[in-house]
């Protein structure tokens, strides 16, 4: 266990968790508000279990192919080019609609650090992107130690809202329930615990060490979930049905300025993490199973995002809840029909197998269809 937690493994929990911990999290208090504390928990409950068995359907499909590469390239190994073309274009708009999710928070979380001295909110987006862009330039070495760092400041951010929080809290705000808007978390929540994205850089980070790649991807997906929880208790149980959609802004005639811009810093550091893990899955998905060539897949990452900021879309909310119900549910189905042929069809032992009942991707596929339609049908989730 000594080895697991001081390897290169703790790189590749980083990686998960600064993946992980993105825009979402600032959703879930505002979703808590609008159908239940507990209501929230039973999404984040569900949804945590979810993810452990796709993120590890998805790495026991990489172990279990000899050729490298991300998502779509697996779909096109194991049914063809029109599902892999399909799949390439959910990914391609749904990691450019996160993407967009994290500018826009990001600016505005660096509008609140600097109290708007450097301009309008459109320059503060042009600076988080252009930091954004040195780093994706520089490559995976910096985000691996990018993201250990990070990580331990996120926690400790969470920790000290939670104290500074805990004696404000009013046990009624975590009671109350809205039956009517029980369906708000799905979307929200999806997103928020999604990181499939993560999955191949962790492989590269444990190259020549797979067998440690199950205990990363279960650490990497158990840690955020019980972020969330505290962070959720901490910002509802005192804003209540009052909760901002930032989290944050709610807080501030309450907790002071000063916890605002620790928590203001928080935010950016946990948007920025996950805009570069993020960028960096978009450039290999184009560099690998586009066939683009590096150079203009990284221009093209670095620049799509910036012109999409300037259109003034939707508020982050929404962005999200659809993200999480319509493009990252279509790719959970994807991985779990991927997941079936891989194991039949792989060409590699895998370092693990996951042992699941024979009924849970079925049960999987459903609820993810589910949410598809209630989304495209139902007017987005109550939104």
């Amino acid at each position: 266990m000594k080895a697991f937690v001081f390897g290169n493994a703790r790189y590749g929990v980083a990686t998960m968790v600064g993946t992980i911990i993105g825009v979402g999290i600032f959703g879930l208090p505002y979703a808590a508000s609008k159908a239940g504390f507990f209501t929230q928990l039973f999404y984040l409950g569900l949804f945590t279990g979810v993810f452990m068995v796709l993120h590890l359907m998805l790495g026991e499909v990489m172990l279990r192919t000899t050729e490298r590469h991300r998502l779509a390239g697996y779909v096109g190994v194991y049914f063809g080019e029109a599902a892999k073309k399909f799949i390439e274009l959910i990914i391609v708009v749904g990691t450019l609609g996160g993407m967009l999710a994290y500018l826009l928070v990001g600016g505005l979380f660096l509008r609140t650090l600097t109290g708007g001295a450097l301009g309008t909110i459109e320059q503060y987006y042009i600076i988080f992107w252009a930091v954004m862009s040195f780093i994706l330039f520089s490559g995976l070495k910096m985000v691996e130690r990018i993201e250990t760092v990070m990580l331990v400041f996120m926690m400790a951010i969470i920790a000290l809202l939670f104290v500074a929080s805990g004696p404000l809290v009013d046990v009624s705000n975590l009671t109350f329930s809205i039956p009517e808007n029980f369906f708000f978390p799905y979307g929200i929540t999806l997103f928020a615990l999604a990181g499939t994205a993560a999955i191949p850089i962790v492989r590269d980070i444990l190259k020549n060490e797979e067998r440690k790649i199950k205990k990363t991807i279960i650490l990497g997906t158990l840690i955020p979930a019980v972020l969330y929880t505290i962070f959720i208790f901490s910002v509802v149980g005192v804003t209540g049905a009052g909760t901002s959609e930032d989290a944050l802004t709610g807080l501030s005639g309450i907790l002071g300025r000063p916890l605002i811009l620790i928590g203001a810093l928080f935010g950016l550091l946990v948007v920025a993490t996950s805009y570069i893990v993020f960028g960096l899955y978009l450039k290999d998905t184009l560099w690998y199973d586009f066939n683009i060539h590096r150079k203009v897949a990284l221009w093209f990452v670095l620049a799509a995002p910036l012109a999409l900021v300037l259109f003034q879309p939707a508020s982050f909310i929404e962005i999200i809840s659809i993200l999480g119900a319509i493009f990252g549910g279509t790719e959970a189905i994807f991985i779990i029909l991927t997941f079936r042929r891989a194991r039949r069809h792989g060409d590699r032992v895998p370092e693990y197998q996951l042992k699941i009942h024979p009924a849970i991707p079925y049960l999987l596929v459903v609820l993810f269809m589910f949410g598809i339609v209630y989304t495209l049908v139902g007017g987005k989730l109550n939104l």
